[in-house]
């Protein structure tokens, strides 16, 4: 036992020593290799390549020397056991520190975006609402802080049942969280978020959820709701975090010569779709381009999907044209090689191939038609 305390002390002090080597050896390497160092590559290559190596290669080596020193067995099977052994304690212990921050720190997205919960509350046939919504509040309860919920300006309705949509950032660990609709007058109605403590990001709403209580303004309990509440809720969580991290797309957009456009390209609208996820992109002002009876525009969104998206391009009174885009598996790790082996300089990529528009939008409606021949409109892209 005490042959192995002496030999994790020493794989301990191996380790951080040998990752504070690794990484500055990285670092020369990088500098000497002149390796790009766009958004941090030589960085990265020098704390997450380098180091972790040099903390493996000090590891053993730490071990070696303090049985050595303890005058313990010096062979090489015993270098690789104690090795073994320690490294596995390392993992242990660091696991169960990670593990014990993790279960008394109840903040979500420490130092970070916050995730939001984005719900749509549809209400009972034939109600009748405001177009703002006006003497309507929504509020998240949960057993750690109350939060205001914020009500979208873009509201619909679905045939005769309006749907209120909005958000609510969800600050804490718990998975006691409850949507509280609350019209001046009128009883509050609580639908209980079926969320975990930590939820992930999702792109898409969840099924529509019936009504949980009802409280009226002089009880002190609310109290069950019935199916002749006919109030419902959806919803899904959004993390920046995930959103921020997907594929930036430049792409390249032909249209007819004769098509009209607004002066200022700011006012084309570019989005990418994926269910109801969606990102913001736009027009580069200065990238217009008359050749061969086409007009030619550049620009810029990021996936909205983590592989496949639906970029909609908006031209002011025009139908909205929307082309599809679908990214091979494991773009993310060819995209992560290249940023660590190629400068912005060196980039030599080009446009895939064109595309035709994939589906129209008409003004007014939710869901697309199929593109037809006339609908003259191509799409080509590259990854950023």
């Amino acid at each position: 036992m005490v042959t192995f305390l002496v030999a994790l002390v020493g794989a301990i002090v191996g380790l951080v020593g040998g990752f504070v080597a690794g990484a500055v050896a990285g670092t020369f390497i990088a500098a000497a290799t002149h390796m790009s160092n766009f958004e941090g590559a030589s960085g990265y290559f020098a704390v997450f390549f380098c180091g972790p190596i040099g903390a493996l290669v000090g590891l053993v080596l730490g071990v070696w020397i303090a049985l050595r020193l303890r005058g313990g067995p010096k062979g090489i099977f015993a270098v690789a056991k104690y090795s073994a052994f320690t490294f596995a304690a390392a993992l242990a212990g660091a696991a169960a520190v990670i593990y014990l921050m993790l279960a008394f720190d109840t903040t979500l997205n420490r130092n970070s975006a916050p995730r939001q919960a984005l719900f749509e509350i549809r209400m009972p046939p034939g109600t009748k609402l405001a177009a703002d919504r006006r003497g309507i509040t929504i509020e998240l309860d949960t057993d750690r802080n109350i939060a205001d919920a914020y009500i979208g300006k873009d509201q619909h309705d679905d045939g005769d049942r309006p749907v209120i949509s909005g958000g609510v950032d969800l600050a804490f660990r718990t998975s006691s969280r409850i949507i509280v609709l609350k019209m001046k007058g009128e009883p509050d109605r609580l639908f209980q978020l079926r969320l975990s403590g930590n939820p992930g990001h999702s792109d898409a709403f969840g099924p529509w959820q019936p009504i949980d209580w009802v409280a009226e303004l002089d009880d002190k309990q609310p109290r069950k709701a019935t199916p002749a509440y006919q109030y419902e809720i959806r919803y899904r969580v959004r993390d920046p975090n995930v959103e921020y991290s997907r594929p930036m797309i430049d792409f390249e957009l032909s249209l007819p010569e004769t098509t009209p456009l607004p002066a200022d390209l700011k006012q084309v609208q570019v989005v990418a779709e994926e269910a109801e996820n969606t990102m913001d992109g736009s027009l580069r002002a200065d990238s217009l381009e008359r050749a061969n009876g086409r007009v030619l525009m550049t620009g810029i969104v990021q996936m909205a999907g983590e592989r496949h998206s639906l970029i909609a391009i908006t031209v002011p009174n025009q139908p909205t044209r929307l082309f599809e885009i679908k990214l091979p598996p494991l773009t993310w790790i060819t995209e992560t090689i290249r940023y660590a082996t190629t400068s912005p300089a060196d980039d030599n990529r080009s446009y895939g191939p064109s595309q035709n528009v994939g589906f129209i939008r008409e003004a007014g409606q939710r869901d697309p038609r199929p593109a037809r021949p006339e609908d003259d409109a191509t799409f080509r892209y590259k990854l950023q």
